[in-house]
């Protein structure tokens, strides 16, 4: 057992003695690790909100980070807050943070007349960690608390964000006699859900089972398993030919997730200036169909996005001495389809694919941390096959200054294969400054995206950034700075992206706060989206930021943002943001955020060559509320609604002469104008009757719009509600049974 002190203030990253006293102590026996805190603090300062799981509100919170293995190879973060709420995730060399990991442990807090105190019980059982043969265990913690009236945050050791270390800094502590036993867990799972559409019940049950034989090795299954309808993701509206990128959400898939992290670009970190690349994007699994390969066959939207129902999913997850290693199986239904051929009623069965993955990495931490991993993913499916391959290497200097981490890659996929590779530097000289330099070379085959996430390939280029963060200016709590320079080509030679841009972030005393930010984006090429009808050039642009907000502690927060951009081929965009949290009490949280987008030349491909400029209004509001009857219990509403009216300016076709966009001598008569509406409403309650075992009661309605331009904005909301594509009610409980 130990009782420790010592914390210093590392946001703002002055490194001084707080101003408050915080003790904690650590006990472990051989089921798990108890730390305890003691925070001396006015209860008039108090502030403790209550959030759903892994939420990153401001509010009194501590937080253990632990490394079990002792050499900075991995480790878990658990967080508890003054209201009882509890956050958890991993973290990967040397700061890449997550909260997409959920463990089954217990915490709890409560409020004295000098303070408060929180509590945690870690099982060993939930962990992996190295075999310990002669009974000793070096392991790695970290210790942090957030005082949210001042906004700051005290740790031990000091590590601050802006000092670019982090694992291989962290307090080692030596335990004995740690040889958890064996670990099984079932994990059922039954669901009832009833769609107003179609007026049909649909009735679900399946399991996961984790058997966990030894401290370095895990086994995890699911049979029939139910991964959707309890949370939505946010509407976007992307008119572009680039896709965007979700995250991960389902337990099955975030579990041991770690193994399979080659760079920090897989998480879109702020270690990486890069956009996400990852070979392993479990959003591909379950995800919508194939498309099916009759001419002329069509499907509503409703069937076009359904997702496919998995039958069944295993992984396996261990370590061997440096060697850690992971593998992935997933196999998808059958999935049938009903749409038209020139009018004509069809059903088309459609053959779900087969998922693998196959991981090894291998960790030398020695002196400085050097490792070598290599990956394999797979999907079939009768219509094509795809493969690729990858090796990652990562490099951290002795005194943790300069890190390196690249991957090449390899995909063969039907009858094409393809290449490519980056490579990123992150050199931090002293506290508070950062350089970084990234590489980027993909082939104009290379093809990740069955299983994978890649923003483009037929790519290369270059990045850089240097980052200064400050807290000693008189005037100002701290001062963020940075800038950015990038540049992209074809492998035509085509410059197809640059940028430089420059921010800065000043914090006021009293947690206040104004930022800006100019780009300068340079004549450049676009080559993606015509969907590969031509290339043309689009004009040097420009863009500002200005924004504004009060401390995040405040009962009523507010940010106002002002964004204006060049857009394409001229004109401009003027878009307007405001987001208003309040929180009366502690119990309560409504939070409103809306944006306000006036558009005048807004570019969009019509089809083949051809073009058109637009002026239009974007309006993209969202509300959220949240209730807590304790911190195990919620109810929640969420809307979100996009909408869109588009009136035709301008008819463009490509140039073959010097690239340009021309005006087109021959446009037709008829009108493009288009307006677009998408709504999506949830109301859930959620109890955590024990860690990892849920009941959820979900109301979902969602809505996709014709266009109709000619309707008022009011209209296409009303309307949005009433038309609906999705309207289901899911009742869902699942309850962890193990040890």
């Amino acid at each position: 057992m130990a009782e420790l002190s010592g914390l210093v203030v590392i946001e703002p990253d002055t490194l001084e003695q707080p101003s408050l006293k915080t003790q904690y102590k650590i006990l472990y026996t051989d089921e798990g690790l108890y730390v305890g805190f003691w925070n001396e603090q006015d209860p008039e300062t108090f502030i403790a909100r209550l959030g759903p799981r892994d939420d990153f509100m401001t509010r009194d919170e501590v937080s253990f980070t632990l490394d079990p293995t002792g050499q900075g190879l991995y480790g878990y973060w658990f967080g508890v807050a003054m209201s009882g709420s509890l956050m958890d995730g991993t973290v990967l060399p040397e700061r890449q943070f997550s909260d997409r990991w959920d463990g089954p442990w217990r915490g709890a807090a409560a409020q004295h007349q000098d303070g408060w105190t929180a509590e945690m019980f870690l099982p060993w059982s939930m962990m992996s960690m190295p075999e310990a043969p002669d009974g000793k265990r070096q392991m790695g913690y970290y210790i942090s608390r957030a005082y949210a009236t001042r906004n700051e945050r005290w740790a031990y050791p000091a590590l601050p964000r802006s000092s670019g270390i982090f694992m291989s800094r962290l307090q080692p502590i030596e335990m004995e006699n740690v040889n958890p036993s064996q670990q099984f867990t079932f994990y059922p799972y039954g669901s009832t859900t009833y769609d107003n559409l179609s007026d049909v019940d649909v009735y679900k049950a399946g399991f996961d089972i984790f058997w966990r034989p030894s401290t370095n090795l895990q086994l995890a299954s699911t049979i029939n398993p139910d991964f959707g309808n309890v949370e939505t993701d946010s509407i976007v509206v992307n008119l572009t030919s680039f896709e965007t990128f979700f995250s991960e959400k389902r337990p099955f898939f975030l579990e041991g997730q770690d193994v399979f992290v080659t760079s920090p670009r897989n998480l879109g970190s702020f270690l990486s200036i890069a956009p996400t690349t990852t070979l392993v994007n479990t959003r591909r699994i379950g995800s919508a169909p194939r498309s099916v390969r009759i001419d002329g066959f069509s499907l509503s939207a409703l069937e076009r996005n359904q997702p496919t129902e998995l039958a069944a999913a295993a992984k396996v997850t261990g370590q061997f001495g440096r060697l850690r290693y992971g593998v992935l199986a997933a196999v998808e239904d059958d999935t049938e389809l009903s749409g038209t051929v020139n009018g004509a009623p069809l059903n088309v069965i459609q053959a779900g694919r087969d998922f693998g993955i196959a991981r090894m990495l291998f960790e030398d931490t020695r002196s400085s941390r050097r490792s070598i991993g290599w990956m394999t993913t797979m999907v079939a499916h009768p219509d094509e096959d795809a493969m690729v391959h990858g090796i990652d290497g990562h490099y951290l200097s002795t005194n943790s200054r300069f890190a390196a981490d690249g991957q090449l890659m390899y995909s063969d996929v039907g009858d094409r294969t393809g290449r490519g590779g980056f490579i990123d530097f992150r050199y931090t000289p002293r506290q508070g400054h950062q350089h970084k330099l990234q590489f980027d070379y993909f082939g104009e085959n290379l093809d990740i995206s069955d299983l994978g996430f890649l923003r483009r390939n037929d790519a290369k280029g270059m990045r850089y950034s240097y980052e200064r963060s400050s807290s000693k200016h008189p005037g100002f709590k701290s001062v963020f700075s940075q800038v950015i320079a990038n540049v992209e080509y074809n492998l035509d030679g085509r410059r197809v992206d640059n940028m430089l841009t420059a921010w800065q972030e000043f914090r006021f005393h009293n947690n206040q706060f104004i930022f800006y930010q100019l780009s300068y984006m340079p004549e450049r090429w676009d080559d993606r989206n015509s969907g590969g009808n031509g290339d043309f050039r689009i004009d040097d642009r420009w863009q500002t930021w200005l924004q504004w907000g009060n401390s995040r502690a405040a009962k009523m927060n507010v940010k106002a943002t002002y964004v204006y951009t060049d857009e394409d081929i001229g004109g401009s965009d003027h878009q307007y943001e405001l987001r208003l949290t309040w929180r009366p009490i502690d119990q309560l949280g409504v939070e409103l955020r809306t944006r306000y987008n006036d558009r005048d030349g807004w570019l969009l491909h019509s089809g083949g060559g051809d073009f058109t400029t637009y002026e239009a209004e974007v309006w993209a509001p969202q509300l959220s509320v949240d209730y807590f009857l304790t911190a195990t219990q919620q109810f929640r509403l969420s809307a979100q609604w996009a909408g869109i009216k588009a009136f035709e300016q301008d008819r463009w076709l490509i140039a073959e002469a010097d690239g340009y966009l021309i005006p087109d001598p021959e446009a037709p008569t008829w009108s493009r104008d288009f307006s677009l509406s998408r709504l999506s409403f949830q109301a859930r309650y959620r109890w955590e009757i024990a860690p990892l075992s849920d009941l959820f009661l979900v109301y979902t309605r969602g809505s996709n719009l014709p266009s109709d331009p000619a309707q008022e904005f009011s209209n296409l909301l009303r309307d949005a509600w009433s038309d609906r594509i999705v309207d289901r009610l899911v009742v869902k409980l699942r309850y962890r049974m193990g040890s």
